[in-house]
């Protein structure tokens, strides 16, 4: 036999007399730098969800925080006078009895939603004196300090962005060939 036939050989047989073990000056062997755990400590990937937990952690205080604004359909608007006004809809007051609660275990301001382009900023005020007024009426201390004035987290949709959102949930693509829904055999039948 040539004696490169036997070069594989001998590594085998290091390996299982327990040889390979003191090959490397860190204390694995020679075949121990195969595998999921093989290299230095940061060339191994991360666990599973390491990476990402931090975006979904912050995703998930944003959306806490969001339920700490008062936005301004939550304030009513006078039919007669056509005149929007600092008193909570019936739905405002409801969002603030939530808020209540909650407002002592949490570090978010209660913000109340800038009038469009800061126009109305005596409106603004009014809003806040009255979500002011009514956190104090039901025992909360310091909400003076917590309740601001300032632009929602998320910007609002125009009416032709709503319904092309709308459509675009049903399937429809505007006319740009077949849709989901919209063609024989298609979800929802003929056409929906």
């Amino acid at each position: 036999m040539k004696v490169t036939n036997w070069i594989p050989l001998a590594i085998i047989c290091l390996a299982a007399t327990g040889c390979a073990h003191c090959c490397c000056d860190d204390g694995r062997g020679l075949f121990d730098g195969f595998g999921a755990g093989a290299g230095a400590a940061h060339d191994r990937p991360f666990p599973l969800g390491q990476v990402t937990d931090s975006h979904w952690e912050t995703m998930q205080t944003n959306a806490e925080a969001a339920d700490f604004i008062f936005y301004d359909h939550e304030f009513r608007y006078d039919t007669r006078t056509h005149v929007d006004t600092a008193e909570l809809a019936p739905g405002g007051k409801k969002k603030l009895m939530q808020v209540a609660l909650r407002l002592e275990h949490v570090p978010f301001p209660v913000v109340i939603e800038e009038s469009q382009h800061g126009r109305r900023p005596e409106l603004d005020e009014a809003r806040r004196q009255t979500v002011i007024r009514e956190l104090n009426r039901l025992g909360v201390t310091g909400a003076d300090g917590r309740v601001v004035v300032a632009s929602a987290f998320a910007e609002g949709f125009t009416g032709v962005e709503g319904e092309n959102a709308y459509m675009s949930v049903l399937g429809w693509n505007g006319g740009n060939g077949g849709g989901y829904g919209r063609r024989f055999g298609g979800y929802g039948g003929f056409y929906r």
